[in-house]
């Protein structure tokens, strides 16, 4: 069996601007022209709302359940499908995806729900690179990758940790828990403050570097 490489979503494939423009403006806007209020008032609302739901609550990252918690009248994908064009891939990426993908399976293991995941992929058909997509919210009911997440994505692969390459932006949840349980594992810091372990890349191209000569 091929080495499979793992992506992380938000950093490491998109900018995280798409998700904090539905949270914070989208759903503030709708409710203040709903409730014919200012927005600056609907959004102190919302989010006094959404701080009543824990983090840890998995309905916390359900946009279907915000969209009915504050009745509001629009469907979850129209909603979405309305801004994916703000979604915007990383210059690196479909030259990564597409010189890795010839030689390596490619999965996706992110903490989105399934619904934010397929709107970022469908941009410019990177899904089309990916053999399988994992979401801790939407297939293990996680509102984290804690080592449960990876380990139930290494069964559902009928593979070993070792067999895994993980990459992704959060040094926690994509290069310490990973590496935990035997994954071999690559902190993406896109920053200007890239660490010296070897394990901290800047670039999706230096990962391809890095693979290449394993």
């Amino acid at each position: 069996m091929k080495p499979i490489i793992s992506f992380d979503v938000d950093g490491t494939l998109v900018k995280p601007d798409f998700n904090e423009l539905i949270w914070f403006d989208v759903v503030p806007k709708l409710y203040a022209r709903k409730q014919k209020i200012k927005l600056e008032k609907a959004r102190k609302l919302i989010f006094q709302e959404y701080d009543k739901i824990s983090e840890n609550d998995v309905r916390w990252y359900t946009l279907d359940f915000w969209l009915d918690y504050f009745n509001l009248e629009v469907k979850q994908e129209e909603l979405l499908q309305r801004y994916a064009k703000t979604v915007i891939l990383y210059p690196d990426v479909i030259p990564a995806l597409d010189n890795l993908s010839k030689r390596y399976l490619l999965i996706v293991c992110s903490g989105m729900s399934r619904e934010f995941i397929d709107i970022k992929l469908k941009r410019e058909n990177i899904v089309k690179y990916f053999n399988h997509i994992f979401s801790a919210v939407s297939n293990f009911s996680l509102t984290k990758k804690e080592p449960y997440f990876y380990e139930k994505v290494c069964r559902k692969l009928n593979v070993k940790p070792s067999h895994l390459i993980h990459i992704g932006d959060n040094y926690e949840l994509d290069y310490l828990i990973p590496k935990k349980i035997g994954i071999k594992a690559f902190h993406l810091d896109r920053t200007n403050n890239i660490s010296k372990r070897k394990e901290a890349i800047g670039s999706l191209q230096e990962l391809t570097e890095l693979i290449e000569k394993m």
